[in-house]
């Protein structure tokens, strides 16, 4: 699986890649004075009442990417080859889960743009800010800004889908509008690329560019899944994450912006039946190590590259998968205790785990901006500070744009998006002169004490 642009991870997966045009279509809920078709006995509904039901809270996501120059029409020798970078323009799904205007989307869908609209089945369109981001798990929570009192689509759990079970996906494919597909469930726990992606709901409901982000329902209408990839070399074949890992960390980005994650350091494959034979293993079993980063957790605990790591606090790892997925439930400092075979006998270690990289980028809290005097969400960005979100009314807004990345606040460099909160909490509501790279150009913006 891999974001569209991106080279895949794993042969023949890939999310479906965003259109790149925009286009919308209304759509509507019941109709005024119209009683709704009332449920089966199990909870099942027709399947034009359901769709009324749930359709008012899926939206468009339509977001804004800097692309490099085109080479088209350049001036031979033209230091910057065809000019300033080309903005693209794409689109994805996602769905209300708070009525004051929360929205899940897929990462890889709003992940590099600099700019998000979210546009309601209705036509409102609201500016979106990114309140937190999951790449790991390709999850993003956006907030509307200036939306209130909206519908939201009921939320399931994945744990109950097996074979066979009706569903269907609702989402904008090719930017064409608001649409509707069918379909069941070919799979559960469906594992794809990395070893640390498991566990997907396979359908043949179709997905294809442009539902990236959407809902995956069930025949009751209730959320099991975010329409996450398609198979590449097949049709009928489509993969959606379970609505129950984006549950476990949906608290955690909405207070924090980020998941803070354990991290051992190490590289996985799944165990295969020769080399089982070749390792002494009874079987397939375990996950076995292919790089040990030096100086990290795992080395520091004395793994090596060619142990099988056979349990973690005392579970038995059936597939490199499974330590995979346990140590997406741990957090930075805790410690795990491992066993292990090297050479044909099990050892023990205890492993202190420290902060996964990536993932979990530094912003300032999406309530700050009370206290801020600018009123920006930032997070990490190569050099300086990415702007991420501005909040209506604040000191940012008409100065910052969002995409800008500051790089010098008063003269001195910014590293990072902690970094900036930190210096804006300091220096109170003093005037503030910025150097700020905005579209590959490089100016300064002076904001007076407000």
């Amino acid at each position: 699986m891999a974001p569209a642009g991106c080279e895949d991870r794993a042969a023949a997966l890939s999310h479906p890649a965003p259109p790149r045009h925009e286009a919308s279509a209304p759509c509507s809920g019941p109709r005024a004075g119209e009683p709704p078709t009332p449920p089966a006995a199990d909870g099942r509904m027709p399947l034009p009442a359901l769709v009324d039901q749930v359709r008012p809270a899926v939206v468009t996501v339509m977001t804004m990417r800097a692309s490099p120059p085109s080479d088209e029409g350049a001036t031979p020798g033209h230091p910057f080859g065809g000019g300033a970078p080309r903005v693209e323009r794409a689109i994805g799904s996602g769905f209300v889960v708070a009525a004051e205007g929360l929205v899940l989307t897929s990462d890889h869908v709003v992940g590099d743009a600099f700019g998000i609209e979210v546009q309601l089945a209705d036509e409102r369109a609201f500016k979106a800010a990114v309140v937190g981001r999951d790449p790991a798990l390709d999850v993003a929570l956006l907030r509307l800004l200036g939306a209130e009192s909206l519908r939201v689509v009921p939320l399931g759990s994945s744990a109950p889908v097996r074979p066979g079970d009706d569903v269907i996906v609702i989402g904008n494919p090719f930017g064409l509008g608001p649409t509707v597909t069918r379909g069941v469930v070919s799979a559960t726990s469906r594992p794809m690329g990395a070893a640390s992606l498991d566990g997907f709901i396979q359908t043949d409901a179709a997905i294809n560019p442009g539902n990236s982000g959407g809902p995956l329902f069930n025949a009751r209408g209730e959320v099991i899944g975010i329409a996450t990839a398609i198979h590449a070399d097949g049709r009928g074949i489509s993969f959606a994450l379970p609505i129950d890992e984006v549950l476990e960390v949906l608290p955690e980005l909405r207070a924090a912006g980020r998941v803070d994650r354990g991290r051992m350091g190490i590289s996985l494959q799944e165990v295969t039946p020769q080399l089982a034979r070749v390792l002494k293993l009874p079987g397939r079993m375990g996950a076995l190590l292919t790089e040990v980063e030096p100086e990290g957790p795992g080395a520091r605990t004395g793994l090596r590259p060619g142990d099988v790591i056979l349990s973690i606090e005392g579970r038995r790892l059936e597939h490199a998968r499974d330590l995979a997925r346990a140590l997406r439930r741990t957090r930075p400092g805790e410690e795990v205790e491992l066993t292990y075979r090297r050479d044909g006998a099990d050892r023990r270690a205890t492993v202190k785990l420290d902060r996964a990289a990536g993932g979990a980028p530094a912003r300032l809290r999406p309530g700050d901006h009370a206290e801020q005097p600018l009123g920006v969400l930032a997070s990490d960005a190569l050099e300086g500070a990415r702007i991420e979100a501005i909040a209506p009314q604040s000191a940012a807004a008409g100065n910052l744009e969002v995409g800008d990345v500051v790089l010098d606040l008063n003269g001195a460099p910014v590293r990072g998006g902690a970094e900036l909160a930190a210096r804006l909490r300091a220096a109170g509501r003093k005037d503030l002169l910025l150097r700020v790279r905005r579209n590959g150009a490089t100016l300064y913006l002076a904001i007076p004490a407000r």
